[in-house]
C-alpha cells in the first residue's frame, strides 16, 4: 500500500513537470513567445531581429521579440498574440515587438512599440493582476488589462489614444490619466497627457500629406467668401471648464482690406469689457474700454498686428478628417513658434471651427461657435472720437491696472 502511494506520488510529479515544461518554453521567465501575422493586404514587410533585410509578410508567419512590422500606404495586417489579444495595424505604420512572455504563475506580458501609424487593439480580460498589454510610442505609453482602444501616432510622435471599451491607462512625462470608454487623450513628445475629452469621429489619413504649398489663407479662400462673419471663441485649458474668451467680428473675411473686432467680456479677465479693433487698410489699432468711455490708438509696432498675416506664412500638413457637431472638417497640423498647432477646417464653408495649441506639454483648445455669415455694421469697427485719449490710456482712476 505504501509502495503504491509512492508510485502515485512519483507519477503526479512527472505529470506536473510535463505540464510546466511547455510553460517555461513559452517564456515563463525564459524564451519569448511568438505571435502570428494574418489578414495581410498590400505592402507589409517584416524585419526579423538581428537581420538587415526585410521580407514580405505572409499569413501565418510567426514573429518574436525584436521583430518589426512595417505597412505601406496600402498595407494592413493583424497580429494575434499567444494570450488572445489582437492588434490591427493600419497603413503607413511601424510596430516593434518589445516583449512577449508568460510566467509560471500565469501572468502574461505583451509589450509593443508603435513608432508611427494607426492601430486598433483588442485585448481580452487579463485575469492575473500581474498581466499587462502595453503599447509604447515616442510620446507616451498605453497600458490595459482588457479593453478595445485605438492608437494614432503622427510623424512627429504626437500620440492620441481612444478608449472604445473599458479604460486605458495613458502615461507621458511621469503623469498618468485614465481614459474611460468614449474618451480620448493626446500627448506630444516631452509633454503630459491632455485631459480626456469625449471622442469625436476621426478618420486618420494613411499618411500625412502636404497641401501642395497651400497656406492657411489658401485653404480658407477655397470658399471664395469675402463677406463678413461673426463668431464666439471658447477656451478650455489647464483643467478649467470651457469659458467664453472673446467675441470676434470680421469685416471682409479673406479680403485684402479686413477689419477685425475682438471683444473680451467683462467677466474675463479684468472685470471690464475690452475691445480691440484692427483695420488692415490703414494699419491702425485701437484699445477701447466702452464701459469706461476710454480708447486709445496704439502706435505701430506696439499693438495688434494684422491677425491674418501669419495665415499667409503657415503651410500646414493635412492629417485626416473629422466630424464635429455634424460638420465634416479637414484636420491640419503644423509647428509654429515652438508650439504644436492643430486646426479643424469646416469643408462646407472652408472656415476654422476648432484649434488646439500645445506648448511645453500644455494643451489649450479653442472652439469657434455661434458662427454667423452676413453683413456687419461699420459701427462695430468704429471708435467714438470723443473717447480717444493719448496713448497709453491706462491705468486711469476708473480703470483697474493690468496685472
Amino acid at each position: 500500500m505504501h509502495k503504491s502511494r509512492v508510485v502515485l506520488a512519483c507519477l503526479a510529479l512527472v505529470l506536473t513537470l510535463a505540464l510546466l515544461i511547455p510553460l517555461v518554453g513559452c517564456g515563463g521567465g525564459g524564451p519569448a513567445v511568438p505571435c502570428k501575422i494574418s489578414s495581410v493586404t498590400g505592402t507589409v514587410q517584416i524585419l526579423k531581429n538581428g537581420s538587415t533585410n526585410p521580407v514580405n509578410a505572409t499569413n501565418g508567419m510567426e514573429l518574436g521579440v525584436g521583430d518589426t512590422i512595417t505597412t505601406g500606404d496600402n498595407g494592413s495586417a493583424k497580429l494575434t498574440f499567444f494570450e488572445g489579444s489582437v492588434m490591427e495595424i493600419k497603413a503607413s505604420s511601424e510596430i516593434l515587438i518589445n516583449e512577449l512572455s508568460t510566467a509560471t504563475i500565469g501572468s502574461t506580458t505583451v509589450s509593443l512599440m508603435e513608432q508611427v501609424g494607426s492601430t486598433i487593439n483588442r485585448i481580452g480580460k487579463l485575469v492575473d493582476s500581474s498581466s499587462k498589454y502595453e503599447v509604447e510610442t515616442p510620446a507616451a505609453v498605453a497600458v490595459v488589462r482588457g479593453t478595445v482602444f485605438d492608437l494614432l501616432v503622427l510623424q512627429n510622435g504626437t500620440t492620441t489614444v481612444k478608449a472604445e471599451q473599458d479604460s486605458v491607462s495613458f502615461s507621458a512625462s511621469g503623469v498618468t490619466v485614465t481614459v474611460n470608454q468614449g474618451f480620448q487623450s493626446s500627448a506630444v513628445v516631452g509633454g503630459k497627457p491632455s485631459t480626456p475629452l469625449a471622442i469625436t469621429t476621426v478618420t486618420p489619413m494613411s499618411t500625412a500629406t502636404s497641401t501642395s504649398g497651400q497656406t492657411l489663407s489658401d485653404i480658407y479662400g477655397k470658399s471664395g467668401y469675402t463677406g463678413d462673419v461673426m463668431f464666439d471663441v471658447f477656451l478650455t485649458a489647464g483643467g478649467m471648464s470651457q469659458q467664453l474668451l472673446y467675441k470676434t467680428y470680421y469685416k471682409g473675411w479673406n479680403s485684402t482690406n479686413t477689419k477685425v473686432r475682438y471683444e473680451t467680456p467683462a467677466a474675463y479677465p479684468r472685470g471690464f469689457t475690452q475691445v480691440t479693433i484692427w483695420d488692415s487698410s490703414t494699419r491702425t489699432n485701437y484699445l477701447w474700454y466702452p464701459d469706461q468711455h476710454v480708447a486709445c490708438q496704439v502706435p505701430t509696432g506696439q499693438g495688434q498686428d494684422n491677425p491674418e498675416k501669419d495665415n499667409n506664412q503657415i503651410v500646414p500638413v493635412k492629417v485626416g478628417t473629422e466630424t464635429i457637431d455634424g460638420k465634416l472638417c479637414d484636420v491640419y497640423q503644423w509647428t509654429f513658434e515652438n508650439s504644436s498647432m492643430k486646426e479643424w477646417v469646416w469643408n462646407e464653408k472652408w472656415f476654422p471651427i476648432r484649434m488646439e495649441t500645445t506648448t511645453s506639454g500644455q494643451t489649450a483648445t479653442y472652439e469657434y461657435q455661434n458662427i454667423v455669415f452676413g453683413t456687419l455694421s461699420n459701427d462695430l469697427f468704429t471708435v467714438p472720437s470723443n473717447e480717444i485719449k493719448p496713448y497709453p490710456c491706462y491705468p486711469m482712476p476708473s480703470i483697474p491696472s493690468y496685472p
